[in-house]
This record gives C-alpha cells, structure tokens and sequence, in this order.
C-alpha cells in the first residue's frame, strides 16, 4: 500500500510520512489568538488541516489532535477594555465565535483544546529549568531565552540575519533574536503571581507547554500557517530543543495565504472577510470547497466570483453523487468507477493534493449525470461516500455505513 507523502518544512522536501508509533499520530495546531472572530485565513489552516485528520483516520490511524487558544496577549487586553470585560471573558466570547465558525464547516472536533491561561504552572516550570540549564537569563524584570546560548536557529530556517524580532523585545537582550519567556505585567495587563514574579508569557513559551503536556517530548505533526514558520515555530523548536534534547516535531506543515487583491488576508494588513460574513451569501460546504480547491501550499485568491464558483462545481458534484447513489451499488466496482478511485486517492496521497481530488469528482459527476453510453459507472456512490468522509464536503446523501476505516477499504 501507497505511503502518504507530505511536504515537510523542515527538510524542504515531500516525505513519506511514518509515525513514531505505530498506528498512532500525534499532531498539534496552533490555534487562534481569541480577540477577535476568524476570517478566511484562518479557515484556510483549520479545513485544510481537518482533511489530514480525516484522511489518516480514515485509514486506520488513531489521531491524538491537541490545538491550543492563546488568551494571553496585548490584543486581548486591549479589547476587553474597549468592550468593558474582563481578558478571559473576552476570550470566552471569542472562543465560543471560533467553535460556531468551524462547526458549521464541518470541522470536526480536536482531542483536547489547551487554553494558554490554564497552563501558567507548567511554563513558570519550563521557564525555570531554561535558566538553570544557562539558556536562559534575567535581564531586568524580562526573562529571555538565549539564543545563541542554546546553539542557535536551524530548524526551519537556516538564515535570520536581518530579521526583526518584536520592538518590545529589544530592550535588555543579549542578542538581537533572543526572545521573552516570561514578562512583568503592567498594572491592567493580564498577570499571574509567579516565583519569577507577577507577569505573563511569551507567546512561544505557551505553545511548547501545552505541545509537550499533552503529546509527549515528541509531535509527529505540527500544522499552521506558513507566517508562523518564523518566528513562532522556530522559537518553539529552539526551547523544546533546550529544554528535552529530544527533536520536537518530525513534520512541520504549513498552509499557504489566502490573498485579497493580492495582498495576504489577515489583521494586520487589514484585508479580511469574517467568515460569518461569508456564510450570509454563500453555503458552508461551498466555502470548504472553495477553500480545497487547491493544494494547501499554494496561494489562493479571495472574490465572490470564485465563491460562486465554488457553488457551482458543488452542485455538479452534489448531481453526481445523487445520481451514483441511486444507481448500482453492487459488491464491485466497475473498471471505469475503479480508475477514478485510484486517481482520487493518489491525488490524496500525493501531499493532499485537494484540488485534483475536487476536480477528478467534477468530471466523474459530469460524466455520470451526462449519461456517458459506452461507461459503466456501477460502485460510484462509493467514491461519493468516501470523498464526503474524507474532504467533509456534505453530498446531501448517507454514507454506506460502517466505520470511516471500512467505508475507505471499501473504496479503494
């Protein structure tokens, strides 16, 4: 049987992917920074990211799936003082926004969700043992982590000169990309009392204690989006480093853009739709469509034109699988049926190649609705029934039944 193969960020090559554990993959996603409602980008990571789910549990594997919610942040603060609340409940607000978002994408349910908030102890601890290992120090009421100290970057990107860390985080390092464990908080910022003194976290310092509590000292997977890559993730991979000597992720994945006239969706450049917005005017299925019509490493380029787009081939494909399902199931597939199927799969395993999935579905479902003479097209349904398991795009039909394992031997 076919290895799937991702593209890994770390060697910069497409790999086989293998687990640590047999039958076991442990993944990680960083989740969003709760101040506000998620746009289209964030979208982009979270379906894409749910295909993977999907697909390696349909294969048999047992998904141990942890995404965290950063509700320690300046942003935070800020906006629940405009708002009149308190920084966890505005956090609460807004988490409870995401799950309404991605529920009505379809996007099924990580294994445990990990707010920042809930695990001060264990980055005090982390932050702790980082200064008795000499790879961290003290710089007035600021603790950084010494990067130089600890050997340097190199684990997603190999050249930093020039990169600029956050202007915060200047004042007092010993070296230009040395970053912040553990801050003083001011007066109205978010504090925790702490044996290294009232304060907060840095960003980096909360996803590798909520990474290594609940998936071990190592991750098989950690997803999200290519902005991330520096400095998030290689900071991340920096302390873990220091802190286990063990290698902390074996495949780093990151999602491409989501572009709005050309420049890159987000806050910060202030080019964003909601995607509650998005679902007055068009289908939940339609945008998770839209969103999969190309690889997740490619760019893709936001216009309501393309979202009508998107309904378009939705409702072709949605023919097709009425069509197959009220067809011949029988035992077998036909030669025809057969060859779409493998093309579908190897479309999957060839990095997730989402949008040639898509597009192999359009023909078949052009072609059955067509009614292509000289093609038997009996077992169709059961490609239909796999796609909707896997891609979570909904047919508008049941599946055949069974575990999504099951359902995907059967397919293939």
């Amino acid at each position: 049987m076919r290895r799937m193969q991702l593209f890994n960020s770390k060697s910069g090559v497409v790999e086989g992917f293998i687990p640590q554990q047999p039958g076991v993959v442990r993944a990680y996603v960083c989740g969003p920074t709760v101040y506000d409602r998620c746009h289209i980008g964030h979208a982009r990571t979270y379906v894409n990211f749910d295909v993977l789910k999907r697909y390696m549990t349909a294969s048999g594997f047992e998904f141990l799936h942890v995404q965290n919610f950063t509700d320690v942040d300046d942003k935070i603060t800020l906006r629940a003082a405009d708002d009149g609340l308190t920084p966890l409940a505005l956090a609460d607000r807004f988490i409870e926004e995401y799950f309404r978002d991605m529920d009505a994408l379809n996007v099924r349910r990580a294994t445990v969700y990990a707010r920042a908030s809930d695990y001060i102890p264990k980055i005090v601890g982390i932050t702790e043992e980082l200064l008795r290992k000499g790879v961290a120090y003290r710089s007035g009421n600021t603790v950084f982590f010494d990067v130089e100290g600890a050997g340097g970057f190199g684990e997603l990107v190999k050249d930093v000169e020039g990169a600029v860390m956050d202007k915060l985080e200047r004042s007092g390092k010993r070296g230009p990309f040395d970053f912040v464990l553990w801050r003083q908080a001011g007066e109205r910022e978010q504090a925790w009392e702490s044996p290294l003194g009232r304060g907060r976290p840095g960003w980096h310092t909360e996803c590798v204690a909520m990474a290594l509590t609940n998936l071990g000292e190592t991750l098989d997977i950690h997803w999200g989006g290519k902005d991330l890559i520096y400095p998030h993730h290689e900071c991340e991979a920096a302390i873990a480093k220091a802190l286990t000597g063990k290698t902390f992720v074996r495949y780093w994945l990151h999602n491409n853009f989501v572009l709005m006239t050309g420049s890159k969706m987000s806050k910060s450049t202030g080019k964003l739709v909601y995607i509650r917005d998005v679902l007055k005017r068009h289908s939940p299925d339609a945008l998770r469509l839209f969103i999969l019509s190309k690889n997740y490493r490619e760019q893709i380029e936001y216009s309501e034109e393309r979202l009508a787009a998107a309904e378009e081939s939705l409702e072709a494909i949605r023919s097709g699988a009425e069509a197959a399902r009220g067809g011949r199931r029988g035992p077998e597939m036909s030669g025809c049926v057969k060859e779409y199927t493998s093309m579908f799969f190897n479309a999957l395993d060839d990095d997730l190649q989402t949008g040639q999935a898509l597009a192999l579905l359009e023909v078949l479902s052009r072609e059955i609705t067509g009614g292509s003479p000289r093609k038997d097209f009996t077992g169709a349904a059961r490609i239909y029934d796999a796609a909707e398991e896997i891609l979570g795009i909904r047919l508008g039909g049941g599946s055949a039944g069974g575990s999504a394992h099951e359902r995907l031997q059967r397919s293939k």
